[in-house]
């Protein structure tokens, strides 16, 4: 386990009653799923934790899923959570680590300064004989100051832009080969089928083993592997901008700084038949 990205079961038990930790549950349904995971949330949690809708605090002027919000929205819900930018945030999800990691990337991209993702999630905190609560829990608000990173995501016009003037850029989509090679349909009706022009595929799963990150040194291999230029800057992208944080956190873990996510991802390249392909 990475100290600095992850904690364990067992950590967050022994400090469940810090001041300084707040614990959020992230969870969200993959795009086949109608899973209400708040009421999930509300029906058994862990102790102190709030809801963090990925659905509900985001850009919701946007016919998007799911698109990072304005700093104000986000500013104005995490501080009625109770969160600050200086508190040890701890994030966790079911545990398949589906959507944790965009939790963190948004999080992170706001300015906090300490986040970790419970290893295991939800499902991990059970099985090591944690307990859990029901029902709601309130926080007194805070103060989260917030301090946006621009630079960390991107739109399909700066994707045209670096594909229309040949940038040195690489994109790298984290969608299963199947999707990426056009040899399985998408989830979302009504999206065409392929990839951006000159994407290396990197399936988000396989930078994970039973809802954990691999080693260092896996991730990077994997990277490696499938033709990634670890020295150039990288754009991930997904299916709607979910998965693609799985890769950004993954290239974090192996030192790889300069990554971009691009938030409207295949639910939006794929709508438009204007934009060009590659199958």
């Amino acid at each position: 386990m990475n100290s600095q990205y992850f904690v364990t079961p067992q950590w967050l038990n022994e400090h469940l009653n810090d001041e300084n930790v707040v614990i959020i549950d992230a969870s969200a349904p993959m795009p086949t799923e109608s899973i209400d995971y708040q009421q999930k949330w509300l029906e058994k949690h862990i102790t102190g934790s709030c809801f963090f809708d990925l659905d509900k605090i985001a850009n919701l002027r946007s016919a998007l899923p799911h698109m990072l919000p304005e700093p104000e929205t986000f500013q104005k819900a995490v501080s009625a959570m109770g969160i600050s930018e200086q508190h040890l945030i701890v994030i966790y999800d079911q545990g398949n680590m589906f959507s944790a990691p965009r939790a963190w990337w948004t999080f992170k991209n706001f300015g906090a300064q300490n986040i970790r993702i419970l290893e295991g999630g939800l499902q991990g905190w059970q099985q090591a004989g944690y307990p859990t609560e029901s029902g709601e829990f309130s926080h007194d608000a805070q103060v989260f100051n917030t301090r946006f990173s621009p630079e960390c995501v991107v739109s399909r016009h700066q994707i045209l832009d670096i594909l229309d003037n040949k940038k040195q850029v690489q994109f790298i989509d984290a969608r299963s080969a199947e999707r990426f090679q056009a040899k399985a349909p998408e989830p979302r009706p009504g999206l065409r089928m392929g990839h951006i022009p000159g994407s290396k595929n990197v399936p988000w799963t396989t930078l994970l083993e039973n809802g954990r990150y691999k080693s260092p040194d896996e991730i990077k291999l994997i990277f490696e592997q499938q033709g990634v230029d670890l020295e150039q800057p990288i754009i991930t992208s997904c299916g709607s901008g979910m998965t693609a944080a799985v890769l950004i956190l993954g290239l974090d873990i192996i030192g790889h700084k300069n990554a971009a996510l691009y938030d409207g991802s295949w639910a939006e390249w794929g709508a438009d038949a204007a934009l060009p392909l590659e199958k």
